[in-house]
This record gives structure tokens, C-alpha cells and sequence, in this order.
């Protein structure tokens, strides 16, 4: 079994975005959990890793490849195997205009990670968004733009 770490938790964030599949299973179980924050078409429980990248796939795609997640901190408690990590989330909604600061087109909120390790490898995930994040993220992952138009997704 690994050990626990913070430069654990920042590496399997960074397997995660490698795409490499066997890397991110160095850190990801096959049949890991994860829920996503929300009342929105995407949130909710993820049940297993293809459909947890199924998720990050639809991030990227309906932002157009802006998404960024910027660690700010992560806490470990290795005795009893949880991980939390605390970030700062950007997108722009793939097609809004340059520099709109409209909800339905920047998602910029502050989120953690509650993370349950087991053997190594994160088990069950779930996210949390701070603040006024929740109604942010709700309008940023509608199918209704600013002016009442449906887009895609």
C-alpha cells in the first residue's frame, strides 16, 4: 500500500489529466464513486472511473477546453485515509463571448474534494462547492443562456 500523502493527492490529480489511463489507475480504483455537486443534468453520483471521465470530458467539451482547476491547499489525514483538497475552478462556456462575466457563461467558484483512499487508490470522491458556488455552477451548467436561448447541453 502507498502511503498517504499530499504529493500523493497532487499526483493523482495530475494522472487524472495525463489521459493515460494506466497512470490515473495508480491512483483511481476502476470502481470508484464519485459525486458531483448540483442540481444540474450532470450532477450527482458517478459510478465507476469511465463514468467519472465521462464527466471531465462533458466539463471540458461544454467549456471549450478552458477549465482550470488551481490547487490552493490539500489536507491529509493518512491514519483513517481521507484526502481534502481545496481549488479554485474557472471555465468559459465553449462559443460565449470573450471576457463575459455573465453566470451562464464563467463558472468561477471555490470547491474541495472529499477523497476516501483504500490500498492506495481513491475509492469514493465527492465534491463540494463554497459559498454562493452552488447557484453559479447551477446557472453555468444550464441549457439557457443570458438571454433565455437554449445552447447545447
Amino acid at each position: 500500500m502507498s502511503e498517504l500523502t499530499i504529493d500523493r493527492v497532487r499526483s493523482a490529480f495530475a494522472a487524472l489529466g495525463s489521459g493515460d489511463r494506466q497512470k490515473m489507475l495508480e491512483f483511481w480504483d476502476e470502481n470508484l464513486r464519485f459525486e458531483i455537486p448540483g442540481n444540474h443534468a450532470h450532477a450527482g453520483w458517478h459510478e465507476g472511473l469511465d463514468s467519472f471521465l465521462a464527466f471531465l470530458k462533458t466539463v471540458g467539451e461544454l467549456s471549450g477546453g478552458s477549465y482550470l482547476a488551481e490547487n490552493i491547499t490539500v489536507l491529509v489525514n493518512a491514519e483513517d485515509g481521507y484526502s481534502v483538497d481545496v481549488n479554485k475552478n474557472w471555465a468559459l462556456r465553449a462559443g460565449a463571448p470573450e471576457g463575459s462575466t455573465s453566470p451562464y457563461h464563467l463558472l468561477d467558484v471555490t470547491a474541495l474534494h472529499l477523497l476516501r483512499w483504500k490500498d492506495g487508490r481513491i475509492v469514493e470522491g465527492r465534491g463540494v462547492i463554497l459559498g454562493d458556488g452552488p447557484a453559479t455552477s447551477a446557472l453555468w451548467w444550464s441549457p439557457l443562456g443570458p438571454d433565455g436561448a437554449r445552447s447545447a447541453a
